[in-house]
């Protein structure tokens, strides 16, 4: 009796291996399965309208004077100034004579638009003559309007002001060239005084004024 008794026992202990082995093996088999994944990835790239890329926009303000034919061009340092010529009453002011000059403003093609502020080149003004001048600016639709008789039409700029004085806080403003073509332009036309009862001690003098366009973006 013994005998069989220890046989069933042997059996039966192992039984219970083989089950726990069975079930280490099902718990090994769920461990795996919950670790693995499918894996995919999706990718961007910033652009506009479909096509890859980004790019910074670009401000460029171009000037025309009289004089240069209908070539627009950039001077923005002062020694590539260009020259504003007025009336040939410049070339011999007395007392209580005026000339008129002008200049045309406008965005470069496909250029932002901006906001534009004349200032006075004071570092540039030479002379005794100068200190003297007085000058006045007003703001045209076009160059054909400023001459002695409509200088004084459109949007006052400066008003009867010594030329070290820009136009402060009044601005105006140019829009942006689009479509590979520039904005429409303006004209700021200048009228420079000298003064009555300007000293006796001007007569001959030479004056070397100027003025610059502070542009910003719009």
């Amino acid at each position: 009796m013994n005998g069989i008794r220890t046989r069933r026992a042997r059996a039966r202990r192992r039984k219970i291996i083989a089950v726990a082995a069975a079930g280490a093996v099902l718990l090994t088999g769920a461990t795996v399965t919950s670790l693995a994944a499918w894996l995919d990835e999706e990718w961007v790239t910033a652009g506009v309208d479909g096509v890859s890329g980004v790019t910074a926009s670009e401000f460029e303000i171009e000037q025309l004077v009289a004089g240069v034919g209908e070539d627009w061009e950039n001077h923005e340092t002062l020694g590539t100034s260009s020259v504003v010529s007025f009336d040939d009453v410049a070339a011999q002011l007395s007392p209580g004579a005026s000339a008129v000059g002008w200049v045309s403003l406008r965005a470069a093609a496909d250029s932002l638009g901006g906001d534009v502020v004349l200032q006075s080149a004071s570092p540039t003004f030479s002379g005794p003559l100068a200190a003297a001048l007085r000058y006045s600016a007003w703001l045209h639709d076009t160059a054909a309007t400023c001459d002695e008789v409509d200088f004084a039409t459109g949007t006052l700029l400066v008003d009867d002001e010594a030329v070290n004085v820009g136009s402060g806080s009044t601005t105006f403003t140019l829009d942006a060239g689009t479509g590979g073509a520039a904005g429409e332009d303006d004209t700021v036309c200048f009228r420079i005084t000298l003064p009555l009862g300007a000293s006796d001690t001007l007569q001959g003098e030479t004056a070397t004024v100027g003025w610059y366009f502070e542009s910003t973006s719009g």
